[in-house]
C-alpha cells in the first residue's frame, strides 16, 4: 500500500529539518542574537526584565493560557479514548484514531522537553549574572561544567501550545492544505507563548526555537513512519462485531 507522502517529499522535509537544526545551533553558538534580544527586554534602570511581573504576560499568557490548553488537551484525550458505543455521532473512528495521535504527541513532546530541561544546566536569563542573577551564561550548545544548575533549556511553556500543531493530522491525507495551515497555526501559538516568556526574561530565543524544532521532528517522524496507518487506521474489533450483528 503506497504512502500518501512520496519518498521525495519526505526527503525534502528531512533535509529542511536538518538545515533548521544547524541554523538554530549557529544562532545560539555563533551569534549574539540571544543576548541582544534579552538586553532589549531588560530594564537596566530598574534592574529587572520589564514585563516579568506584568499581568498580561505573567497571569494571562503564562497561567491562564497553560490552564486553557491543558483543559483542551484533556477534552481531546477523553474523546480519543471513549468506548465506541459512547462516542458522539459526529466523531468517526478515523478522527478518534487521529485524536489519539494528537494527544500522544503532546505527551511525547512535553516529556521530551521536560527530560532535556533536567539534563541541561543552562540558566534562564533572569538567573544569569548579566541580568542580576548569580549563574554564568554560556551558549546553548556549548560545553559546560556538569555540576552547574539552571535547567531552563529548552523552553517548557512553549510546549504547552506547540502540540496544537499535531492537530494537522486530523486533516490528513484528504486535506493537506488545511493540515498545513493547522500545523503552522499550532507552531505559531507555541512560539507566541515562548516569546511572551522571553519578554519576561524566562527564556532565550534559542530555547523557544529548540522546542519548536523538537515538535516538528516528532511530527515528521509520524508522517514518515505511519503515513499509511493514518490514511487507513485499523478498525477496532467492536466495529466489525457490530457490523456483523447488523447484517445477520
Amino acid at each position: 500500500m503506497e504512502r500518501w507522502l512520496t519518498n521525495t517529499r519526505l526527503a525534502w522535509l528531512w533535509l529542511w529539518l536538518v538545515l533548521s537544526a544547524l541554523a538554530i545551533i549557529v544562532l545560539a553558538n555563533n551569534t549574539t542574537l540571544d543576548l541582544t534580544l534579552a538586553d532589549a527586554m531588560f530594564d537596566v534602570r530598574r534592574g529587572q526584565f520589564t514585563y516579568r511581573h506584568a499581568f498580561f504576560y505573567d497571569t494571562v499568557m503564562h497561567g491562564y493560557a497553560k490552564n486553557l490548553l491543558s483543559t483542551f488537551w484533556l477534552a481531546l484525550l477523553v474523546l480519543a479514548w471513549l468506548p465506541w458505543h459512547l462516542r458522539p455521532t459526529w466523531l468517526s473512528w478515523e478522527q478518534q484514531y487521529r485524536f489519539r495521535w494528537v494527544t500522544a504527541l503532546a505527551v511525547m513532546h512535553s516529556g521530551l522537553v521536560s527530560w532535556l530541561k533536567h539534563q541541561m544546566p543552562h540558566a534562564c536569563p533572569w538567573d544569569i549574572d548579566r541580568y542580576g542573577g548569580t549563574l554564568p551564561w554560556f551558549p546553548a550548545f556549548s560545553a559546560h561544567a556538569p555540576a552547574m544548575a539552571g535547567h531552563c533549556f529548552p523552553a517548557g511553556h512553549a510546549s504547552s501550545g506547540l502540540w496544537l500543531s499535531a492537530l494537522c493530522l486530523c486533516w490528513l491525507p484528504q486535506h493537506p492544505r488545511k493540515a498545513l495551515k493547522a500545523a503552522i497555526a499550532g507552531l505559531a501559538i507555541g512560539f507566541l507563548l515562548g516569546w511572551c516568556q522571553q519578554l519576561r526574561g524566562a527564556h532565550f530565543l534559542s530555547h523557544t526555537l529548540t522546542s519548536l524544532w523538537l515538535m516538528c521532528a516528532l511530527l515528521l517522524c509520524v508522517l514518515s513512519f505511519t503515513s499509511t496507518g493514518l490514511a487507513h487506521p485499523p478498525y477496532p474489533k467492536t466495529i466489525f462485531y457490530d457490523s456483523k450483528k447488523r447484517t445477520a
